[in-house]
Protein backbone atom coordinates (compact mmCIF):
# COMPACT_ATOMS: atom_id res chain seq x y z
CA UNK A 1 0.00 0.00 0.00
CA UNK A 2 1.29 3.66 -1.21
CA UNK A 3 -0.36 6.93 -0.56
CA UNK A 4 -1.41 8.44 -4.12
CA UNK A 5 -3.14 11.82 -3.32
CA UNK A 6 -5.82 13.91 -1.46
CA UNK A 7 -9.17 14.96 -2.23
CA UNK A 8 -10.42 18.59 -1.88
CA UNK A 9 -13.87 19.73 -2.41
CA UNK A 10 -15.29 22.24 -4.56
CA UNK A 11 -18.86 23.62 -5.18
CA UNK A 12 -17.29 24.83 -8.40
CA UNK A 13 -15.00 22.62 -9.41
CA UNK A 14 -13.58 24.28 -12.17
CA UNK A 15 -12.97 27.53 -10.43
CA UNK A 16 -11.06 25.98 -7.83
CA UNK A 17 -9.65 23.85 -10.48
CA UNK A 18 -8.34 26.77 -11.67
CA UNK A 19 -6.99 28.41 -8.42
CA UNK A 20 -4.78 25.09 -7.83
CA UNK A 21 -3.03 25.39 -11.19
CA UNK A 22 -2.25 29.03 -10.86
CA UNK A 23 -1.07 27.50 -7.25
CA UNK A 24 0.62 24.54 -7.98
CA UNK A 25 2.03 25.45 -11.15
CA UNK A 26 0.78 22.66 -12.98
CA UNK A 27 -2.03 21.76 -15.57
CA UNK A 28 -4.77 18.83 -14.42
CA UNK A 29 -6.38 16.02 -15.88
CA UNK A 30 -9.56 14.55 -15.59
CA UNK A 31 -10.35 12.39 -13.07
CA UNK A 32 -13.02 9.99 -12.36
CA UNK A 33 -16.40 11.24 -10.66
CA UNK A 34 -15.77 14.68 -12.52
CA UNK A 35 -12.56 15.04 -10.54
CA UNK A 36 -9.64 17.25 -11.89
CA UNK A 37 -6.45 15.73 -10.91
CA UNK A 38 -3.02 17.48 -10.18
CA UNK A 39 -0.23 14.92 -10.13
CA UNK A 40 2.55 15.70 -8.41
CA UNK A 41 6.38 14.16 -8.47
CA UNK A 42 5.03 12.49 -4.90
CA UNK A 43 1.41 12.26 -4.84
CA UNK A 44 -1.41 14.53 -5.92
CA UNK A 45 -3.90 16.79 -5.78
CA UNK A 46 -7.78 15.86 -6.89
CA UNK A 47 -10.41 18.61 -6.72
CA UNK A 48 -13.98 16.80 -6.79
CA UNK A 49 -17.58 18.28 -6.12
CA UNK A 50 -18.16 18.50 -2.93
CA UNK A 51 -18.33 21.01 0.34
CA UNK A 52 -14.89 23.05 0.58
CA UNK A 53 -11.67 21.55 2.45
CA UNK A 54 -9.99 18.63 2.56
CA UNK A 55 -12.39 15.28 2.14
CA UNK A 56 -9.76 12.29 1.88
CA UNK A 57 -6.96 10.17 1.70
CA UNK A 58 -6.29 8.01 -1.17
CA UNK A 59 -4.05 4.99 -1.26
CA UNK A 60 -2.93 2.36 -4.53
CA UNK A 61 -2.88 -1.24 -3.22
CA UNK A 62 -2.22 -4.48 -5.13
CA UNK A 63 -5.04 -5.25 -7.72
CA UNK A 64 -5.78 -8.63 -5.36
CA UNK A 65 -5.82 -6.86 -2.10
CA UNK A 66 -8.83 -7.60 0.01
CA UNK A 67 -10.15 -3.84 0.56
CA UNK A 68 -12.94 -4.81 2.71
CA UNK A 69 -10.00 -5.68 5.56
CA UNK A 70 -10.35 -1.68 5.66
CA UNK A 71 -13.46 -0.62 6.35
CA UNK A 72 -14.79 2.78 6.73
CA UNK A 73 -15.17 2.88 10.57
CA UNK A 74 -11.74 1.68 11.10
CA UNK A 75 -10.42 5.23 9.94
CA UNK A 76 -11.78 6.91 12.89
CA UNK A 77 -13.32 9.83 11.28
CA UNK A 78 -10.78 9.83 8.27
CA UNK A 79 -12.44 9.57 5.20
CA UNK A 80 -9.85 6.53 2.99
CA UNK A 81 -10.26 5.15 -0.37
CA UNK A 82 -8.07 2.53 -2.24
CA UNK A 83 -7.08 2.19 -6.09
CA UNK A 84 -5.48 -0.09 -8.04
CA UNK A 85 -4.20 1.75 -10.68
CA UNK A 86 -0.41 3.47 -10.54
CA UNK A 87 0.01 7.13 -10.38
CA UNK A 88 0.53 8.89 -13.45
CA UNK A 89 3.65 10.64 -14.50
CA UNK A 90 3.65 13.61 -12.93
CA UNK A 91 3.01 16.71 -14.90
CA UNK A 92 5.98 19.20 -16.14
CA UNK A 93 6.45 22.23 -13.93
CA UNK A 94 8.63 25.73 -13.98
CA UNK A 95 10.87 25.94 -11.38
CA UNK A 96 8.81 27.98 -9.70
CA UNK A 97 6.36 25.74 -9.40
CA UNK A 98 4.91 23.45 -6.67
CA UNK A 99 7.33 20.03 -6.50
CA UNK A 100 5.38 17.55 -4.02
CA UNK A 101 3.27 16.91 -1.31
CA UNK A 102 5.80 17.19 1.67
CA UNK A 103 2.54 16.63 4.50
CA UNK A 104 -0.67 15.94 5.43
CA UNK A 105 -1.89 17.69 8.83
CA UNK A 106 -4.02 15.10 10.33
CA UNK A 107 -5.49 16.27 13.87
CA UNK A 108 -6.38 13.46 16.27
CA UNK A 109 -7.35 12.97 20.35
CA UNK A 110 -5.61 9.84 20.82
CA UNK A 111 -2.10 9.56 18.58
CA UNK A 112 -1.25 5.77 20.30
CA UNK A 113 -4.62 4.60 18.37
CA UNK A 114 -2.88 6.70 15.20
CA UNK A 115 0.06 4.39 15.76
CA UNK A 116 -2.23 1.57 16.25
CA UNK A 117 -3.53 1.62 13.28
CA UNK A 118 -1.42 3.48 10.68
CA UNK A 119 1.84 1.57 11.49
CA UNK A 120 0.07 -1.76 12.75
CA UNK A 121 -2.67 -2.40 10.86
CA UNK A 122 -1.88 -0.48 7.25
CA UNK A 123 1.93 -1.23 7.23
CA UNK A 124 3.15 2.35 6.78
CA UNK A 125 6.61 3.48 8.42
CA UNK A 126 6.61 5.42 11.75
CA UNK A 127 9.26 8.01 11.19
CA UNK A 128 8.78 10.08 13.88
CA UNK A 129 7.32 10.23 17.06
CA UNK A 130 8.15 13.69 18.89
CA UNK A 131 6.82 14.95 22.34
CA UNK A 132 6.63 19.86 22.07
CA UNK A 133 6.02 20.47 26.00
CA UNK A 134 6.03 23.67 25.51
CA UNK A 135 4.08 23.76 22.51
CA UNK A 136 1.48 21.14 24.22
CA UNK A 137 1.68 19.10 21.25
CA UNK A 138 3.23 15.49 19.87
CA UNK A 139 3.62 14.79 16.57
CA UNK A 140 4.32 10.81 14.67
CA UNK A 141 5.02 11.04 11.02
CA UNK A 142 3.88 8.44 9.13
CA UNK A 143 5.87 7.88 5.56
CA UNK A 144 4.27 6.59 2.52
CA UNK A 145 5.05 6.96 -1.16
CA UNK A 146 7.41 9.69 -0.47
CA UNK A 147 4.98 11.57 1.57
CA UNK A 148 4.53 12.26 5.25
CA UNK A 149 1.30 12.18 7.36
CA UNK A 150 1.90 14.38 10.31
CA UNK A 151 -0.99 13.47 12.98
CA UNK A 152 -0.87 15.69 15.50
CA UNK A 153 -2.50 15.66 19.15
CA UNK A 154 -2.41 17.33 22.35
CA UNK A 155 0.28 17.03 25.10
CA UNK A 156 -0.54 15.94 27.90
CA UNK A 157 -2.99 13.15 26.17
CA UNK A 158 -6.44 14.02 26.61
CA UNK A 159 -8.64 11.53 29.54
CA UNK A 160 -10.99 11.29 27.11
CA UNK A 161 -9.55 10.27 23.40
CA UNK A 162 -12.44 9.09 21.77
CA UNK A 163 -13.11 11.89 19.63
CA UNK A 164 -12.79 11.75 15.20
CA UNK A 165 -9.48 12.54 13.88
CA UNK A 166 -10.22 15.07 11.02
CA UNK A 167 -8.12 16.15 7.78
CA UNK A 168 -6.58 19.52 8.49
CA UNK A 169 -4.01 20.84 6.05
CA UNK A 170 -1.21 20.21 3.32
CA UNK A 171 2.26 21.44 3.15
CA UNK A 172 3.81 21.40 -0.85
CA UNK A 173 7.73 21.21 -1.45
CA UNK A 174 9.21 24.04 -3.87
CA UNK A 175 12.61 23.98 -5.04
CA UNK A 176 12.89 28.01 -4.75
CA UNK A 177 10.13 29.42 -2.20
CA UNK A 178 11.44 32.89 -3.16
CA UNK A 179 10.31 32.00 -6.68
CA UNK A 180 7.16 30.40 -6.31
CA UNK A 181 5.94 33.00 -4.12
CA UNK A 182 7.30 35.99 -6.40
CA UNK A 183 4.92 33.99 -9.01
CA UNK A 184 1.76 33.42 -6.55
CA UNK A 185 2.10 37.21 -5.64
CA UNK A 186 2.36 38.25 -9.88
CA UNK A 187 -1.46 36.11 -9.95
CA UNK A 188 -2.33 37.87 -7.24
CA UNK A 189 -2.53 35.21 -4.44
CA UNK A 190 -2.06 36.36 -0.77
CA UNK A 191 0.88 34.60 0.42
CA UNK A 192 3.05 35.85 3.51
CA UNK A 193 6.65 36.39 3.88
CA UNK A 194 8.95 33.55 4.12
CA UNK A 195 10.02 32.62 7.24
CA UNK A 196 12.59 29.89 9.29
CA UNK A 197 10.47 26.58 9.84
CA UNK A 198 10.11 24.38 12.50
CA UNK A 199 12.67 21.72 11.18
CA UNK A 200 16.33 23.36 11.03
CA UNK A 201 17.23 24.23 7.71
CA UNK A 202 13.64 25.03 6.19
CA UNK A 203 12.21 28.06 4.91
CA UNK A 204 8.01 28.43 4.39
CA UNK A 205 5.40 30.99 3.76
CA UNK A 206 1.71 30.43 4.17
CA UNK A 207 -0.57 30.68 1.43
CA UNK A 208 -4.06 32.90 2.44
CA UNK A 209 -6.00 32.34 -0.36
CA UNK A 210 -7.55 30.31 -3.36
CA UNK A 211 -7.11 27.03 -1.76
CA UNK A 212 -10.62 26.13 -0.82
CA UNK A 213 -10.65 26.28 2.61
CA UNK A 214 -7.30 24.00 3.12
CA UNK A 215 -4.72 25.15 5.94
CA UNK A 216 -1.48 25.19 3.33
CA UNK A 217 2.01 25.87 3.68
CA UNK A 218 4.81 26.20 1.16
CA UNK A 219 8.35 24.51 2.03
CA UNK A 220 12.12 25.03 0.80
CA UNK A 221 13.97 22.55 2.50
CA UNK A 222 17.74 22.21 1.33
CA UNK A 223 18.70 19.39 3.13
CA UNK A 224 16.33 17.20 1.85
CA UNK A 225 16.28 15.78 -1.93
CA UNK A 226 13.66 16.35 -4.53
Amino acid sequence: MEFDSVQIGAADVVAVAHAYEVLLGIPPVHGEGGAMRFQLRRGAVEVEPGDSGLHSLRFTVAANADRGRWPAEAFHGVRVSFTAAPSAPPAAGAADAVEAIDHVVINTPDLDRAIGLWRDRMGLRLALDREFPARGLRLVFFRSGGVTLEFAGPLPAPAERTGSDTLYGMAYRVHDLEACRARLLRAGVDVTEQRAGQKRGTTVATVRARTAGVPTLLIQDSSRPS
